[in-house]
This record gives C-alpha cells, structure tokens and sequence, in this order.
C-alpha cells in the first residue's frame, strides 16, 4: 500500500484528523515522533508510529530508510509548524512534491522574510533585528514607540508583546534570548525581531498553492485581545469588506508568496489594512491554526485540511469558492488567576441557535489566568449565522454565558 508520512503533528485535534483522511483515501498513514504521548487519540486512528528524534535529521533520514520503502512513500507532510524544514528536506531527498528548505526557512524566520519583502517593496511594518541588548537602542529609534519585540521563530504569538518603552524592551528581549529551546525542544535562534506597531484593523488571507499556483480562499477578520500581548480572541470567515479592498489584500498576499518563493501547500497570511493598503505581518508556510478551517468548511465546504494533504502527493481540488453565511470562532479566556474551582454556562452556550461547537480543554483544579498566547486559551465557541452580525452577536451571547470560576471567586 501506498504511504503518506506524517513528521509530528499538531496537537489540537487536526493532527489526528489528518491521519485517518490519508486512510479514507487508501493511503496507509506513518507517523514518526519523538513523543508519541503528546498525541490524544493516536492510538485511535490505527496509523503506524515509529519513534526517533524527529528534531534530528540525520536520525529522521535514518529511520525513514529502514521502516519504509522508497518505493512506497506518496508524499510526506505534517500539520505542526515546527517540522516544515524536516519535511521539505525529505520531499527534496525522495523528490516529491513541496516546497524547498531554503523557501520554507525564510518563511518560518520571520526576519528573513522581513527582508525579503523590504527587497521587493512589499508594504510592511519597519523592522530591526537584534542579537544583543547593546543594538537595542538603535533598533527602536529607528522603529519607533510603541514597538513590537518578539521571537524570529516560534507560533501561538508565543513571546510577541507591545513594549512602550526600552526598559520594558530590554526585559522582554532578555527573557526571550533566554529561552534557548522552543516548545518541541529545538533550539531558539538567538536574535529578536522589533517591528513598528501598526495600529490597524487585522486579517488573514488562507490560500492553497500548487506547482506555483495560488488560489485564494478567503478573508479572515481577526480580533485580538490581551495587551500588550496579542491573543488571538476570535476569528469570522469571510470578512465583510469592499471589494477594492478585499482585493487589494488578495493581490498583496499572493505577491508576496511569489517573491518568498511559496509554492506548495496551504499558507495563512496575516496582513493589517492601513492608510496605505494592505501590510504584511506574518507569512505562515501552514495551514491556519486558531480552528479556521473548520469556518472554512462550514461557509465553503472546501475542506482545507484535505486540500493541503492532497498538495503532498497530486495536487488540491482547486475549483471556485462560493460562500454561505458567515462562521465565527470566539476563544475562552479566563479573566482571573488562580486554581479552577468549576466551569459554568457550557450547557447552555451549546444549546443555543447557530452554536455548531462548544470546547472547554481545561478541567477544575487546573490553574488559569489571562493569557499571553495562544496555548493559555481554555477552549471555543463556533458559530454559523447568515450573517457575519448574526453570527457575532451569538458568539457574545454564548461566551458571556460560560464563565470560568476560580477558588478565590467561589469562597
């Protein structure tokens, strides 16, 4: 049987998914971790693991060569940001379709792809990269205040804060230098990015590419909360925009995957709309986190997973997308810190008109507090209305009705 190989995955329940898609499709599904217990419900999906450190890509060669045939493998992909680079130097190596190492690192370094957008003109905030404190200064005179400082890799806008000052600066790029290995255990470049603070309104532009075709999906409008941390708080797909502007966007986003190079797969484009148009703020080589395809599903019924599975062996179902009413996801957060004493309202956020899924991923006796990325979020509400102001207000209605109560708060 053919085999689609998995390095790693995700852990919000799509990494999984994916494995039982490869075998509806009768492909035979493989995945190699180096943690297998990270995944809820792996054993579940009947799909082959092998263990090895998946974080060295020396051994990764070395136990794809002995667990599967070159012959046998259709494609190899995953859906975890973090192995992107594993994953482009195994299609080079078995010549299978995706994109190359060095596009794929200069989409996951977000100071590279600063520079690559600066040399073709592309509209974005202005940047400094710094590696020591000493060049801290500079940097933010030439940026500006308020400043963005964070990580040239990572996800979840883990470690991206508003600093209004340098002393404040300094202390975030200290604790980020001192973070020497991300959350998956690979080391953490030692440099920060600080970018000018572009107060503007957010979205993100999901694309599929194949061969160097790009199709535009969609619009997705954002809303942060959080400061001066950026927290993803809710998502609505398609977003309601003029169609200058939304075409702008288009026009930016896809101009700005050509000139990085992008050619394989799903991408997710972050963009703020200015007073001078459209600019970029992350170029994501991935499918959309924060449950975006799932919006994408229930307004389009293009199934945006599938689609970036099928760019690792024959190429995405490219075809025209139409779209039905409007989707919304509001994340829950909690407003207090402390030990969880009980979780209320979930019950009744479900039962509600045009609630599609209610997901709280924290039980009592956990600790909580207001998050500053996206893995301290407690779960979601997903909506579909036939309008994108239906669709909010239910979104309200339904987050105001679960609240997450601490000890504090219940003595």
């Amino acid at each position: 049987m053919s085999k689609l190989v998995f390095i790693e995955a995700n852990t919000t329940g799509t990494g999984m998914l994916a494995l039982t898609r490869a075998s509806a499709w009768g492909l035979e599904p493989v995945l190699y971790t180096n943690h297998p217990a990270r995944y809820s419900g792996l054993a579940e999906t009947g799909c082959a693991v092998h263990v090895c450190d998946t974080n060295d890509l020396e051994q990764l060669r070395r136990q794809l060569a002995d667990t599967v045939s070159a012959g046998e493998i259709r494609g190899v992909t995953t859906t975890s940001e973090f192995y992107l680079e594993q994953v482009a130097s195994l299609t080079a190596a078995y010549r299978l379709p995706g994109n190359s190492i060095e596009v794929i690192r200069n989409v996951r370094n977000k100071a590279e792809t600063r520079s690559i957008l600066a040399q073709a003109g592309i509209l974005q905030p202005r940047f400094k990269v710094v590696r020591h404190e000493s060049e801290l200064d500079a940097a933010i005179r030439s940026v500006g205040l308020p400043c963005i400082v964070k990580p040239t890799q990572d996800s979840g806008s883990n470690g991206v804060r508003l600093c209004s000052s340098l002393e404040i600066a300094q202390e975030h790029m200290s604790s980020i230098l001192s973070v020497k290995f991300n959350v998956r255990g690979q080391a953490a470049p030692e440099e920060v990015l600080i970018e000018e603070y572009v107060e503007a309104p957010e979205y993100s532009v999901e694309t599929i590419s194949w061969q160097g075709q790009t199709k535009v999906v969609g619009i997705t409008q954002k809303s942060l909360a959080g400061f001066p941390y950026f927290i993803e708080a809710g998502h609505l797909f398609p977003a309601q925009l003029p169609p200058k502007q939304a075409d702008a966007m288009n026009q930016t986003v896809l101009r700005a995957l050509e000139v990085v190079g992008f050619s394989h797969g799903a991408a997710h484009t972050e963009v703020k709309w200015t007073e001078d148009g459209c600019s970029i703020i992350e170029i994501n080589g991935r499918l959309a986190g924060g449950m975006i395809p799932e919006l994408i599903r229930l307004t389009t019924g293009w199934d945006m997973l599938e689609q970036h599975l099928l760019c690792a062996y024959r190429g995405p179902d490219i075809r025209q997308v139409t779209y039905q009413g409007t989707a919304g996801i509001r994340f829950l957060m909690s407003k207090m810190e402390g030990q969880l004493a009980q979780v209320t309202g979930v019950e009744q956020a479900a039962r509600m008109s045009k609630v599609k899924d209610v997901n709280v991923n924290i039980v009592p006796g956990e600790y909580v507090a207001p998050p500053q990325n996206a893995y301290q979020r407690l779960g979601y509400v997903i909506a579909h209305g036939e309008s994108l102001e239906e669709t909010a207000r239910t979104l309200d209605d339904a987050t105001e009705l679960i609240q997450f109560i601490t000890m504090q708060q219940d003595r």
